[in-house]
């Protein structure tokens, strides 16, 4: 998500476990020891016998101390099993004995990657594009990685890249996508995101992130369509609901704003951000007692979020509780990411309340 976010939305980082069979070509000529013991691995392994291949690839590594291939074969059989810690061994090793093996650099990479190792991922996938420039998927689990450092043109090259070796992944063109629209690029992003769900019309995320896009570029009427389909294909996908609310409000379609923000919050009760959202919605509906509880819940499940207090003492001006205004406006201000500017907002909003006749 990362996700994508492929959301990145940030994220789901991609393992690339390659088909054993790339092997087998290499191995025809061997013959003996070793070379059938792999041969005898990955027949077990894509029988299903994961233990027995990995015996297979053990006593092929005793074989053949300098052959890269067993620990390799011997990584994507463990994390068959769900032995990542063992797997990252496995692919280590196999990188000592070719410190050029792209594949084992990728797949290691990948599983620092889902341990919140973005520094070491990175490290192994940069070796996994210098020694096979030409491998996409490399390129591709090097942009998530960037993604999760933050670092968000580095992410768009190597996405680009990625798009580039395999301009038909629509996956690799959601994720550029997304990450075009962080560094601000709307126009690279709107038309990497209708490549996106030209070649992945059914996923419910490309149509998600086309939405905002579309909406980024004012045109409210296509987003709402781009969203409202994401909703169909997916109906749990309580973000693309958020959108479609929030889309709907820039409409000026608010009774429909407020459905799928109840919607979002149905599927995603604790999610501040969008309790905030919602309380926006009503608050435009001119209804400041629900908007003053929807943002309680808002501030509650998140207190940092400036958005939540923000719309809270809108909420309590239009209300009339003047008292409880001020006191928020203390809360807001105190928050580190506020702008002097929105304080000054939200100084005069406080000022303007009148307070409710009793």
């Amino acid at each position: 998500m990362l996700p994508a976010m492929r959301r990145l939305d940030l994220l789901a980082f991609a393992l690339t476990i390659l088909l054993l069979a790339t092997c087998s070509a290499a191995r025809a000529a061997e013959g003996g020891g070793a070379s059938d013991l792999l041969d005898k691995g990955e027949q077990l392994f894509r029988q299903g016998d994961t233990a027995g291949a990995l015996k297979a690839f053990d006593e092929a590594a005793r074989a053949d101390p300098k052959d890269a291939r067993a620990p390799y074969l011997r990584g994507v059989a463990l994390e068959k099993k769900g032995e990542t810690a063992a797997a990252m061994a496995a692919y280590r090793d196999a990188i000592a004995r070719r410190p050029g093996f792209a594949e084992a650099h990728n797949n290691l990479g990948a599983l620092l990657q889902a341990k919140g190792d973005a520094a070491g991922a990175v490290a192994e996938l940069d070796a996994a594009v210098k020694a096979n420039p030409s491998y996409a998927e490399a390129h591709y689990n090097l942009g998530i990685a960037r993604d999760a450092q933050g670092k968000k043109v580095e992410a768009v090259v190597a996405y680009k890249e990625a798009v580039r070796l395999r301009p038909t992944d629509g996956s690799y063109r959601l994720n550029l996508g997304a990450a075009l629209r962080r560094v601000g690029d709307v126009d690279g992003a709107l038309a990497a995101l209708q490549e996106a769900t030209r070649l992945l019309p059914k996923d419910a995320v490309a149509w998600a992130d086309l939405g905002m896009i579309l909406s980024d570029k004012k045109s409210f009427d296509d987003a709402q369509r781009a969203l409202d389909k994401s909703t169909k294909l997916k109906p749990d996908f309580a973000l693309a609901w958020n959108r479609l609310g929030r889309v709907e409000l820039r409409r000026g379609q608010i009774p429909a704003s407020i459905a799928a923000q109840e919607r979002a919050r149905k599927l995603e009760p604790k999610n501040g951000a969008f309790a905030a959202d919602l309380c926006r919605t009503l608050f435009e509906a001119k209804d400041p007692p629900r908007a003053v509880a929807e943002c309680r819940a808002a501030v509650t499940l998140d207190p940092a979020n400036p958005l939540a207090r923000y719309e809270l003492l809108k909420a309590l001006v239009a209300k009339g509780d003047c008292a409880a205004a001020q006191a928020e406006l203390a809360k807001f201000r105190a928050l580190p990411a506020v702008k002097p500017e929105a304080k000054s907002q939200a100084e005069m909003i406080a000022k303007s309340c009148a307070p409710a006749k009793k």
